[in-house]
């Protein structure tokens, strides 16, 4: 338990101590404000709109961590062999996957204080700027959205491990990533489309199988509407937000389970 904290703690620092991070850290602090700017353009609904930005936004930052951040230094212990000063230390493969994936997602929190700190001081000084187009839970309907939207790229981390227990490097990890996470936003709205009877006719069963198993088999990230429908005042169900939180967790950890499996049986010499 030691070794596997020792290495999380290890592995946020070095996340830390890298530029992007801090200039990504920088960056979080200033973006909210700025999409005060084009929110201002639509004077009828300023709220949603500002929560609209500051999620695509939220999307962006998450995407930058997860492809420049954890998949450089995920790549660089296979390709260096920098797994192996752990692995004879001596940690289990196990315990070396999990501290990492434990290092890589507490990397997410500093990010996401500073991104909600400064958002909701945006939100503020929204509210008192312009009166009466700002609602008084936007703030609140922010901060729970933003921690709803998490949950999927911490399912998406857990595939870049999956990746990582078999692949051989940096350019193999970032485009089987890249491939899962084009699926994961494209793929819905086909399914959407094949519920037209139009479309279904035209479409052989094969197809349509074929995308509704790869659609059960990718995090949904597109799933994150949740967030945005709190933030518009849509009726919610207490039961969909916990479905929607089991089943991202319950994704990742299957996910770790399965990576951890095939990099125990990977060959490291």
């Amino acid at each position: 338990m030691k070794k596997t904290l020792f290495l999380a703690l290890l592995t946020l620092r070095e996340i830390a101590s890298q530029r992007i991070y801090q200039i990504l850290a920088a960056i979080l602090m200033f973006v909210p404000w700025l999409m005060l700017i084009p929110a201002s353009l639509f004077m009828l609904d300023i709220g949603k709109v500002i929560i609209d930005l500051l999620f695509l936004c939220l999307h962006c930052w998450l995407l930058v961590y997860i492809f420049f951040i954890a998949t450089p230094l995920l790549a660089r212990d296979i390709e260096q062999s920098t797994c192996h000063i752990f692995l004879t230390l001596p940690m289990s493969r196990a315990q070396y996957f999990l501290a990492r994936f434990a290092g890589i997602t507490s990397g997410f929190l500093p990010l996401l204080l500073l991104f909600l700190i400064s958002g909701s001081l945006a939100i503020a000084f929204a509210s008192s700027a312009w009166q009466g187009y700002v609602g008084s839970n936007t703030d609140t309907s922010f901060i729970f959205g933003t921690l709803l939207i998490l949950l999927p790229y911490i399912a998406l981390t857990a595939v870049l491990f999956l990746i990582t227990s078999s692949a051989s490097g940096l350019p193999e990890i970032t485009v089987f990533l890249f491939s899962v996470w084009i699926l994961c936003w494209t793929i819905p709205p086909v399914l959407a489309a094949l519920q037209n009877v139009e479309i279904q006719q035209s479409t052989s069963n094969i197809v349509m199988v074929i995308i509704q198993a790869t659609n059960q088999l990718l995090p949904d990230l597109s799933s994150s509407e949740i967030s945005l429908a709190m933030a518009h005042n849509h009726t919610i169900e207490t039961v969909q937000v916990i479905g929607y939180c089991i089943h991202h967790l319950a994704y990742a950890l299957l996910a770790m389970l399965i990576a951890i499996l095939l990099f125990r049986r990977r060959d490291l010499s």
